[in-house]
């Protein structure tokens, strides 16, 4: 009669149970990391995003010799870009929405104000004054809660608050705020970055700001940070 050796080559139940196990909590931390980094990149891909429509707008306000409207809407919480100077048949100028993306809830991003545990604005050559959201007079976002930037074909940008294209608001820069709310306290910030947009000149900058830097260098430019 023919004996038959046990193989050593299989796995038993119990080692296989326990791979599984392994495996299992590898996912769990991996997925609790990832949750956690995406969380923190919020922020920047929120300021991206922006910044992509700003060179946008500047860029076309130039080359087309014409005027280019963003509108940050926090009603619908969307940012739009819109051509002021699309000629009707009667010959009069209106708006065309060239380009709208969503923005993150705030929940997870705030852009409306500068964040509670933030002391200052980037430190700009000369002040540039925080973007103000006020109720907008324009038929694509009537009557939400809007900030208005508009990008000049001379080169110049000026917040234009609710004002109409023929409002003559007067050159000037924005500080937008961008930032993530800690989980446990809705009044402290986890990530901070920051936009500015110089009226005189229509240049774009990104901050970052580093809490362990000292008070006169909170703020840096991201391109010297290297996230920009």
């Amino acid at each position: 009669m023919k004996k038959y050796q046990k193989s050593d080559a299989g796995y038993t139940l119990i080692e296989l149970m326990i791979v599984l196990i392994i495996i299992s909590i590898m996912s769990a931390v991996s997925g609790y990391y990832l949750i956690n980094h995406q969380t923190l990149y919020k922020p920047d891909d929120q300021a991206l995003k922006i910044i992509d429509i700003f060179q946008e707008a500047r860029q076309r306000s130039l080359t087309q010799r014409g005027t280019m409207r963003v509108e940050i809407d926090l009603n619908d919480n969307m940012i739009r870009l819109i051509d002021e100077n699309k000629p009707m048949p009667t010959g009069a100028a209106d708006d065309e929405q060239i380009r709208q993306l969503p923005l993150l809830p705030a929940s997870d991003v705030q852009i409306e104000q500068r964040a509670p545990d933030v002391a200052d604005n980037p430190p700009e050559t000369l002040p540039v004054p925080s973007a103000n959201f006020l109720p907008s007079v324009y038929p694509s976002s009537t009557p939400n809660r809007v900030c208005t930037i508009r990008f000049q074909s001379n080169g110049l940008v000026v917040s234009a608050g609710n004002s109409p294209a023929d409002g003559n608001a007067p050159p000037t820069g924005v500080t937008l705020h961008i930032w993530s709310p800690k989980k446990s306290s809705v009044n402290e910030s986890e990530v901070v970055r920051a936009i500015t947009v110089i009226g005189t000149t229509g240049s774009v900058k990104m901050w970052e700001y580093r809490r362990d830097e000292t008070a006169a260098s909170k703020w840096v430019d991201s391109r010297r940070g290297g996230s920009y």
